[in-house]
């Protein structure tokens, strides 16, 4: 399942990305991005294994969220200029980030709403990909025939002899007349 794997966590990484910025971070850069993708692939990943339970999903999404949040927020913390959201005085990140609005936790919950719903349905639509793909790869490989079977040589003519009239009443010749008598 490592295709669905790096579908879940690209789709997840692109949306969380957007709803982080849409809800007045910055935006990630292409870093940011790349550093979210392996975290959130070392999280998700397991995930895809099995069959989860769905509280172990959702704890899952979660620390996922929270920690593409702490590396989106990273240029904000670093730089002098005050943050769009509230994070501790020193720049790190406290156990309770308390934000000026609701809408960096809103954009969070939504993006995890939307994983979850990725990590169940991504896995079955490439499984069924894979199906698909497989099925025709094995009617194709049944129904394969060589573009030019080769014939062994032989000395037939080229084309058939014309069969005449007098070839077509030879083949009813022995069965005219009446039935022979038994004797």
């Amino acid at each position: 399942m490592l295709a669905a794997s790096l579908i879940v966590t690209a789709l997840t990484t692109l949306v969380t990305g957007l709803a982080h910025a849409i809800a007045g971070g910055a935006a990630p850069d292409a870093l940011l991005l790349a550093a979210a993708f392996v975290a959130t692939l070392l999280v998700l990943s397991p995930l895809l294994r099995g069959r989860p339970s769905a509280a172990r999903q959702v704890l899952a999404v979660a620390v996922a969220q929270a920690l593409q949040h702490m590396l989106y927020a990273l240029p904000e913390t670093a730089s002098s200029a005050p943050a769009a959201h509230m994070h501790g005085a020193d720049g790190a990140l406290p156990a309770t980030t308390v934000h000026a609005h609701a809408s960096m936790p809103l954009a969070h919950v939504a993006a995890g709403l939307l994983t979850l719903a990725l990590l169940r349905w991504v896995p079955r639509a490439v499984a069924a990909m894979q199906e698909a793909m497989s099925l025709r790869l094995a009617a194709a490989v049944l129904t394969w025939a060589p573009a030019n079977p080769r014939r062994p040589a032989s000395v037939v003519a080229a084309h058939r002899p014309r069969r005449t009239a007098l070839d077509a009443l030879a083949c009813v010749r022995g069965t005219r007349g009446p039935p022979a008598l038994l004797v």
